[in-house]
């Protein structure tokens, strides 16, 4: 990647003079931030013949009890602490908020008092699966 010379800004600048580093990614097309000397980010500027961005925008297939499901059935003793098991869940992509983030621990344990068939909330946030 060849970077011109004046595009190598200390990282400061960036919060100290914002537009100014702004000013050199369209002159140049990219910035490189130097923290203590060392390259840490690149700005670039978007240009339509970089490609498409390609985000992904695809839901889960699952609801957040039937993910709960799916990753305690997995695990000894069928239970897990209500924190770990929301990350486990985002982790493996079975469950997301509509906001694209993760279930809270709060959400998985409430999760619970709606599936009483289902879940038992222990002692210590801890979530078990029922046997059926």
């Amino acid at each position: 990647m060849e970077v011109k010379l004046d595009s190598l800004i200390p990282f400061e600048q960036i919060t100290s003079d914002a537009d100014s580093v702004f000013q050199t990614v369209e002159r140049n097309g990219k910035v490189v931030l130097l923290k203590d000397n060392q390259p840490v980010y690149i700005i670039l500027k978007y240009e339509p013949t970089m490609g498409s961005v390609e985000m992904n925008t695809e839901t889960p297939k699952y609801t957040l009890q039937e993910a709960m499901r799916i990753v305690l059935s997995g695990v000894d003793h069928n239970s897990m602490h209500a924190a770990v098991l929301a990350d486990e869940i985002f982790n493996r992509g079975l469950y997301r908020q509509k906001d694209g983030g993760k279930a809270q621990y709060n959400q998985i344990r409430a999760r619970c008092g709606h599936y009483p068939d289902l879940f038992e909330a222990l002692p210590g946030n801890i979530i078990k699966l029922r046997n059926r």
